[in-house]
Parts: structure tokens; sequence; C-alpha cells
């Protein structure tokens, strides 16, 4: 079945004309740009009733975005950052990922100097959207529309995962498993045992883990956690990065060290 639902993800790629199962929009915090300050974009995606899309770590068996554009001379666009996703499967595959509504923030730099109105920019979104039963992929051209929409871009931006003050997170395997290990170099005024963990790092454990912090405590607890390393896993993982997320709440990541062995 594995092998079965990773060819229907991949191979539609190769199809042009396919039914997009989302609809997306490209939209700006502000009409106007300050002389030498960034532009605070999103896009804004519609995911239809009974499909989902994916996160910059899609599990197994899906695909992120992609977004490209030809700018004017000078512009820089960003990377799409990515709000909190969901667990889901698709068939017997474990994917994270978003269904409904969901808006992406996208920062653009404006060459130095530049001030005034935002400019009608032009960009090529992919995507690649699946239910129970096949995975589509799907494509816009957008443009970036003149009027602002402040309240929506601003609360996106917010969304996001936020680094962790103080946090000191490392891993290390111990056999077919990974260890987290996390405390604060002082005290805190946060819990991680209330989080849900997404590993934003792809193949180092297995997407359908859904590992939870439990405290040790010291004179400065420790809170660890551990899952299955991912199949595709070779060698030492060099680097893992979390996000931690209390549901309906906030949300930050944290970053390992290189990890020793046992």
């Amino acid at each position: 079945m594995k092998a079965v639902f990773l060819a229907a993800a991949i191979l539609p790629l190769s199809v042009v004309a396919q039914e997009n199962k989302a609809n997306a929009s490209w939209i700006a915090e502000t009409a106007t740009i300050e002389k030498g300050k960034p532009l605070r974009t999103a896009i804004r995606m519609q995911v239809f009733e009974g499909w989902h899309t994916y996160w910059e770590n899609p599990g197994e068996g899906g695909m992120p975005m992609s977004i490209g554009a030809e700018l004017p001379e000078g512009w820089v666009m960003e990377p799409i950052q990515y709000p909190v996703p969901k667990r889901f499967m698709t068939g017997d595959l474990p994917g994270f990922g978003y269904g409904g509504e969901v808006v992406f923030p996208i920062t653009v730099t404006p060459p130095a100097g530049f001030s005034g109105a935002v400019p009608a920019l032009k960009a090529t979104l992919s995507w690649l959207t699946c239910n129970d039963e096949t995975c589509l992929p799907g494509e816009a051209e957008l443009t970036l529309a003149a009027k602002a929409e402040p309240e929506l871009v601003s609360k996106a931006y917010d969304a996001l995962p936020r680094p962790l003050p103080g946090a000191i997170f490392s891993i290390t395997t111990e056999g077919e498993n990974v260890k987290f290990s996390l405390m604060f170099s002082e005290i805190a005024d946060f819990d991680p045992t209330e989080c849900e963990i997404f590993p934003v790092t792809r193949n180092v454990i297995d997407p359908a883990a859904k590992p939870r912090f439990t405290i040790q405590r010291s004179s400065l607890p420790i809170f660890t956690a551990t899952a299955p390393k991912s199949e595709y896993l070779e060698g030492e993982p060099k680097e893992l990065t979390l996000v931690l997320s209390i549901p309906g709440k906030d949300a930050w990541k944290v970053s390992s060290v290189e990890p020793a062995s046992k």
C-alpha cells in the first residue's frame, strides 16, 4: 500500500491539466511601501472539503508548496513561511498539512530606497492536494492584490512558530529511537508537556510518531521525549528542528545541536 500511494502522490506531478482542489490568492499587509521596509505579504489558500495540502515537512508521500516569481530588478522574495500544521493520514501514510482556509506569510523586500504603491508583482504557486483515494497537483498564476488586508496578514505572521527563549535542545540516538532533551537557561514560564510536537526536519523521526515531553525534576527541570527513527534516516542525524504547539495558543521552534550516539 505504501509504494502504491507514493506513486499516486508523485506521478500526477507530470500531468499538465488537472482540476485544482484549492484556490489561492496573494495579499499584502499594506498598499504602500515605506522607504527601506520589507513588505509583509501572504498566500491565502482555501483547500476544498475532503482534501488537504502539505506543510514544509509533508510526512510520507506528500510534497510542500513551491513558488516562483520573476520579480523586477532588485526585488527579493523570501521563502514561504508555514503555520502550525495538523496531522492526518492519506491512505496508510502519515502526513502533516492543512485543510480548509490557511494563510502562509511570505516577505518581499523592495530595492533599497524604494517607496510608493505596492506594484502588481506576479508569481506561480504550485502545490499538491490529496484525499483518501488520490493526489492531484494544483497551480495558480498569482498577482499581488492592490487592496491591502492588514488584519489577515498580521494575524498570519503572529501565528508563526517563533524561537523559544532560553531553550537548550539536544538529541541523542538510542538504538532505533531518537531521544529529545529540552531544558532552559533559567526558570521559564513554559510547560513543554502541554505541547504537540511536529518535526520540521524531514527523515529524522517517523512521521507517524506522536512524541510528548515528560519532566525530570532537578535544579533546572529537564524535559525528555522519544520517537522512533525514520526508516529513511541514513547514519546519525546532524540536526533536528521541532515545532512545539499548544493547540489554540502559541507555537515555538527549537533546534538541536549535533547529537551524541550511544
